[in-house]
């Protein structure tokens, strides 16, 4: 008798357990506002936002070196969507990302960018998308 008495408490101990910890795994005011705001917004307007970054002709350019000092045309980033480079091309990568599906964008220059080589040197954005 002991035994069931014991283990009933331990089972309600779990279960109290488990309903305390998904509470505390509801998101915050700020990710959900965080949440409209992107879905609200375009991958130019949502790669802008970024730090380091500036908007040349409809492209996305890092502030430190905006254009080819020959041509005078804007220098794109690397783009690299889910871990597959697929170019310096942002009308490319606006073709295959939908904006609802962004789940984070991050920015890589110098050290961080030269993991992907010369194609790398200026800049790199990094898109992740939802699965």
């Amino acid at each position: 008798m002991k035994h069931i008495v014991y283990w009933g408490v331990l089972l309600l101990a779990g279960c109290g357990a488990t309903a305390h910890s998904t509470a505390s795994k509801e998101p915050s005011v700020k990710d959900s506002l965080e949440e409209k705001n992107r879905i609200g917004l375009n991958l130019l307007n949502q790669i802008r936002r970024l730090p380091g970054i500036s908007v040349r002709n409809g492209v996305p350019v890092f502030t430190k070196s905006t254009t080819d000092i020959t041509s005078g045309i804007p220098i794109e980033p690397l783009y690299v969507l889910n871990g597959y480079p697929v170019g310096n091309s942002f009308a490319d990568v606006d073709q295959l990302v939908d904006n609802v599906n962004v789940e984070k964008i991050e920015v890589l220059t110098d050290t961080d960018a030269s993991f992907y080589g010369s194609r790398g040197a200026k800049g790199v954005i990094l898109i992740t998308t939802y699965p």
